[in-house]
């Protein structure tokens, strides 16, 4: 206590004591005794000599003398001292105050009217209330022969109501013991009547006088049981209409890979109302418990049941009833205080508005203190807005707004001042007030929060359970196990602090040897110590509650779900100022570089650009989907890891994972569409790329997007943002390689690549799809191509055969030939027998030739110089049909060309481009045909090759092909490259629905 409250209460008791004619011996006694409790034996001079100077002489007689108000410059004193004690202390302060001027004047039973009237004015200046203020007189005034028990007053006796002291009463039948509990601060005071000597935390209790009674506290005899404060404080609340809630564990035990015991065999049982704390050294299992309890892990062997209800097997019936608040934040650093909180509210409560919503948010900030910060970003922990103490009140609120009957926290108080600590279990402990059962771990707690609580369990190494009961007995226990000298005595004599690190110092204490150096082997193990506890303390399970937990729970539907998820992720990202610039000008300026960089001017003695002569026009189009890859990954790469904890709380709720994720992929789908809509608007023009925006903008967005899914999989995949980094690039690079831009498919490793078809693990890669797409909608959709590519289709088509296909078959034929002359051909050395096979089949069975009639004969039996005659006279009239179709076409090109030279012209230098024909024709390919299977494949001009259609689901084609089989029907490459990349997105869509890599990665113990 301060030493200018000291001198105003020493003011204000001499201001009572002087009323009705001045001071008697036994106040003065009182107010001595006051001043020994509070201040050491040096400085009670100074403050006792203040009071006897306010408060005049001592009478040796009480007078008898007729009321009167005290004067008016007593009055002013009065009112004076009150405010100044109302400006520094707390409620329970001001009541333990009151409670003190009471005893006072109980000292000498001078009730008086003068005397009352000054304590009636002091409690309306404390605003304490009228029926409070009357409880606190009357336990003032209880006396040993007293037997009046009343709503706030508990007497334990031999007629005691309070059933958990049945103990104490049969071994002290002339126990009686008061207690008051003055409700508004949940404070409670105790006084006693006993032959025998009591004691309050190991410190002995003097008869007849008044005493606070700290939270945790234990009441016993020399040789009785301990009556708790949980036992007198479960009474009063026994009376308030609370939903009962039990809680009980059954023999859990829990073993991490590699065969880690977490637990061993822990049984706990707990019901409403109730402050649990979870204690240990690191290792010890702590956060294991909170898990197992909570629901988020599933112990090895026992089962936790809330309510009578298995919570693992049965979690859809608790829904609602368990909230959980893990160590690190569960805030979104880019809302307000208010918008988190509005938020979290939003997606509990369907059935009200969003002023009923906002009033209900408001309220709670009020009730935390956190009004005045509601409209602040709540930061991150290191770029601090809000305090750490209101940050962890927030993270609280976030569960408190719903108002779980059950309420897990993992070490709320880590981080935290003293002081924010306190506030932040004065919050938990108010909880227990309203019938709500608070379970928390806490590592090294000060005396005061340690004695808040109602139970506690310490836990050592293996999760060997050594202690389970009231705190402060805990350390009685320890001490007495140890042997220790005064191990009666739970708290300090002379300051009343409890020490819990003692616990530790018990449990942990080492083998000394010869040499008196500790030996690093602990003197007792820890299952001795769960053995010792098990032997004392046999498990006693309570009754479980019979009705169902109440749940004040009201999900949203899906859509509304989807709603409030899409508004809390687009306002987070809003608020976020550098964000939304990277997002405005990411794009564009990568666009801009990319561009003007690349803006090519052939003729060194020209200023003059010309599209046709950019030679660089096929690297921006490789490069320009290779930014949207890299844009989509690193815009989503850590979406779901950074919100892993706030989804970890919301699971609790049974929110609905699609709307979530379909939230989460709508914005970023919204962002993707912003960049290519920004990148080609700005880097097509400089390029002068025109008349196909929407091409680019939907390779570009349709890469971003599928991108956007890889790296959501990745972020819900992956324990640590430095993880989620080193796997963007192993994702992007074989997409750069397997794109087909930078290494033809034809030219990589054997046993990758493949002849006449993209290799299949290329098919699999988005960015294979859409370079494709944009490179074959490049050639030939422009305004220039699109009218001459059919020409050049039917020259090309026909060509192959007359020039090549055809010619390479006679050269065949020949080798065959002249290994039949020569003896060499056999069913072991066939030459090119299956091959010839093949193509004569092929150009006959269906073709627009004549069926050749000697097909099966085509064999090394049967085959003879007639034969061979009579396959290289169908090849010459294959070739002579084939090159009338090239003299034609070549022909109609030629009139519509020369018909239409002005106009296509200009069209040709801007729409054209020389590179990119010669990439998507494989001009300076040396080997224009290849043998493959006994069969030719073409190995130029894929562009103008048209693929077979081997079957309903066979689109596997060459690279560069005009068209996509599918269904029997061709479609226009570009349309089903980038309808397939779609599928694939939504295939990625499912993996992470179904949580599919996450789950391989825990089978494969990669998690």
């Amino acid at each position: 206590m301060s030493e200018e409250i000291l001198k105003a209460l020493m003011q204000l008791f001499a201001l009572i004591v002087k009323q009705d004619g001045g001071m008697l011996k036994n106040e003065r006694q009182y107010v001595y005794n006051f001043l020994t409790k509070q201040l050491s034996t040096d400085s009670i001079p100074e403050y006792l000599e203040l009071f006897d100077s306010n408060a005049g002489s001592i009478i040796d007689t009480d007078p008898v003398i007729e009321f009167e108000p005290p004067s008016v410059k007593d009055s002013v004193k009065i009112f004076g001292i009150c405010k100044k004690i109302n400006k520094t202390l707390n409620q329970s302060q001001k009541v333990v105050v009151l409670m003190r001027l009471l005893e006072m004047v109980d000292a000498d039973k001078r009730y008086t009217p003068q005397r009352m009237n000054i304590i009636n004015t002091v409690a309306e200046v404390f605003r304490i209330s009228k029926a409070e203020s009357n409880s606190i007189e009357e336990f003032v005034k209880l006396e040993a022969e007293s037997e009046a028990e009343t709503e706030v007053i508990l007497k334990l006796g031999n007629e005691s109501t309070c059933l958990n002291c049945n103990d104490v009463e049969k071994e002290q039948a002339d126990t009686k013991i008061f207690v008051l509990r003055i409700e508004s601060v949940d404070l409670f005071f105790l006084k006693h009547f006993s032959g025998s000597q009591l004691s309050m935390n190991g410190l002995p209790l003097q008869i007849g006088k008044i005493y606070t009674v700290p939270k945790g506290s234990s009441l016993r005899y020399q040789h009785g049981q301990p009556i708790y404060y949980s036992d007198f404080s479960s009474h009063f609340m026994a009376k308030q209409d609370f939903n009962r809630i039990s809680l009980v564990a059954r023999d859990l035990q829990y073993v991490f890979p590699g065969n880690d015991v977490g637990l061993s065999r822990v049984n706990i049982s707990e019901s409403e109302g109730t402050l649990m704390g979870i204690m240990g050294s690191s290792g010890s299992g702590k956060t294991t418990l909170l898990n197992c309890l909570s629901g988020i892990l599933k112990p090895g062997t026992g089962s936790v049941f809330i309510n009578g209800i298995n919570i693992h097997s049965d979690h859809d019936l608790i829904k609602g009833v368990i909230g959980f608040v893990p160590q690190d934040d569960l805030l979104i650093e880019d809302l307000t205080v208010f918008q988190n909180l509005y938020f979290a509210a939003s997606l509990c409560f369907k059935d009200l508005d969003n002023k009923e919503l906002t009033n209900l948010v408001d309220r709670s900030l009020q009730s935390l203190g956190l009004f005045e910060k509601r409209d602040l970003k709540v930061g991150s922990p290191l770029n601090k807005v809000i305090s750490g103490g209101q940050r962890k009140r927030l993270n609280i609120a976030l569960e408190l707004i719903r108002e779980p009957s059950i309420l897990f926290l993992d070490e709320p108080t880590s981080g935290l001042s003293s002081r924010d600590s306190e506030n932040v279990m004065d919050l938990l402990r108010e909880l227990t007030f309203k019938g709500k059962l608070v379970v928390t771990v806490i590592h090294q707690p000060s005396s005061e929060i340690y004695k808040m609580f109602d139970r506690m369990m310490v836990l050592d190494q293996g999760g060997e359970v050594a202690y389970y009961g009231n705190p402060v007995e805990a350390l009685i226990y320890f001490k007495k196990l140890d042997a220790q000298i005064e191990s009666s005595i739970g708290e300090c004599p002379t300051c009343g602090n409890i020490n819990p690190e003692i616990i530790f110092n018990i449990m942990e204490t080492e083998v000394v040897d010869e040499f008196g150096r500790y030996t690093g082997v602990r003197k007792m193990s820890p299952k001795d110590w769960a053995r010792e506890f098990k032997d004392r303390y046999p498990n006693e399970e309570m009754q479980a509650a019979t009705e169902a937990p109440p749940s004040n729970l009201s999900i949203p539907s899906k859509l509304r779900q989807w709603y409030i998820f899409s508004k809390r992720d687009l306002l987070g990202k809003i608020a976020n100022k550098q964000y939304v610039l990277l997002t405005l000008f990411e794009a564009p300026v990568l666009g801009f570089i990319l561009s003007y960089i690349i803006r090519y001017i052939a003729d060194p003695s020209s200023s003059i650009y010309v599209f046709r002569e950019n030679e660089n026009i096929p690297i921006y189009i490789f490069m320009s989907l290779i930014v949207a890859l890299f844009l989509g990954l690193i815009t989503s790469a850590e979406e779901i890891f950074k919100d892993r904890k706030i989804l970890n709380r919301e699971r609790f709720l049974d929110l609905n994972r699609n709307s979530y994720l379909l939230a989460k992929t709508g914005i970023l789908l919204v962002i993707s569409a912003i960049h290519a809509l920004l990148f080609v608007a700005l880097a097509n023009p400089i390029l002068g790329i025109k008349g196909m925006y929407l091409q680019y903008w939907l390779a570009f967005f349709t890469t971003a997007a599928c991108a956007n899914l890889i790296g959501l999989n990745i972020s819900a995949s992956f324990n640590s943002a430095i993880t989620i980094y080193i796997i963007v690039p192993m994702i992007m690079i074989p997409m750069m390689v397997l794109s087909g831009a930078m290494f033809p498919f034809d030219k990589l490793n054997r046993t990758i690549g493949s002849v006449g078809r993209v290799p299949f693990i290329a098919e699999i890669m988005p960015t294979k799809w859409t370079y494709e797409a944009l490179m074959v909608a490049q050639a030939k959709d422009n305004r220039y191509d699109k009218q001459v590519y059919d020409y050049y289709l039917t020259e090309s088509q026909a060509d192959y055969y007359a020039a090549m296909r055809l010619r390479s078959l006679e050269t065949a034929l020949d080798n065959t030939t002249r290994a039949f002359r020569n003896g060499q051909l056999s069913e072991k050395t066939p030459a090119d027998l299956a091959l010839i096979h093949n193509e004569i089949k092929f150009l006959s069975d269906p073709g627009p030739l004549q069926p050749f009639g000697a097909t099966d004969k085509i064999n090394p039996a049967e085959f003879n110089t007639e034969l061979a005659n009579e396959i290289r006279n169908y090849i010459k009239t294959a070739e002579l049909y084939y090159n009338d179709i090239v003299t034609r076409a070549m022909i109609r090109r030629d009139i519509f060309v020369n018909a239409n030279r002005e106009t296509l012209k200009p069209l040709m230098d801007n729409y054209h481009n020389d590179r990119l024909w010669e990439i998507v024709k494989k001009l300076y390919e040396p080997n224009k045909i290849l043998k493959y299977k006994n069969s030719f494949v073409q190995n130029y001009d894929p562009i103008y090759q048209q693929p077979e259609i081997r079957g309903p689901l066979s689109f596997r084609t060459h690279f560069f092909s005009p068209l996509k089989p599918i269904f029997g029907r061709y479609v226009d490459t570009f349309i089903f490259n980038i309808a397939f990349v779609w599928l694939l997105t939504i295939g990625l869509y499912l993996l992470l629905y179904f949580d599919i890599i996450s789950k391989v990665l825990n089978k494969l113990g990669w998690k």
